[in-house]
């Protein structure tokens, strides 16, 4: 019989840390070319300072599942806008190009992620696959491949503001809103509809 249990072990200490500006970032399982899926544990700070940038990919499709604390999401989906608070045990499921963004809302928040291999994770050489469309942190940024939809990334960066705003005011967040692109030359904002709770594809 052939023996793996060298392979395993009960807590795992050494795991990769990548640190960004928003945060750290544990890589549990991805850290190989030869593994088949990635696996992290995302831990961005509270506000304005871990709020993750605005962004989509070309080929990794992901799911966050909360740990612990409380964070923020915005996904643009069907051509709208939507955000939520997510608690620990709540998910969301990230399709391969959906602009999405994620923000720590308490200190202690962990969301652990599962995607697609993360090439980039494995191997620092190769370009990290991400389109960055928006950054509260001033980092550089690239134009939305379909300029047609660019009243959408406009409303999403405007949902963003009001959020931090309301966050660092302490007033209620703008979660579980729909919010729609308004019309070209009249973009007074996010026309918001009440009562919708999840976005429809967790």
């Amino acid at each position: 019989m052939h023996h793996v249990t060298e392979q395993f072990s009960e807590t795992r200490t050494d795991a990769p840390c990548d640190e960004w500006v928003w945060g750290k970032e544990r890589l549990l399982w991805g850290y190989s070319p030869e593994h088949h899926y990635t696996l992290k544990i995302l831990q961005p700070k509270r506000g304005r300072e871990g709020c993750l940038s605005l962004q989509y990919h070309h080929e990794k499709s992901e799911t966050w599942f909360v740990l612990s604390g409380k964070v923020w999401a915005l996904i643009i989906q069907s051509d709208q806008v939507f955000s939520r608070v997510m608690s620990k045990g709540d998910f969301q499921n990230l399709p391969t190009g959906t602009v999405h963004r994620l923000m720590g809302l308490t200190d202690d928040a962990q969301v652990l992620e599962s995607s697609t291999p993360d090439r980039h994770a494995a191997d620092k050489t190769i370009k990290k696959d991400v389109i960055r469309l928006h950054c509260v942190l001033g980092r550089e940024c690239e134009p939305y491949e379909y300029p047609e939809k660019q009243p959408l990334i406009e409303t999403a960066i405007q949902v963003t503001e009001e959020t931090i705003t309301a966050l660092e005011a302490g007033k209620p967040l703008p979660a579980g809103t729909v919010s729609h692109p308004a019309p070209s030359g009249d973009h007074d904002g996010p026309r918001a509809l009440t009562g919708c709770g999840t976005v429809p594809f967790s």
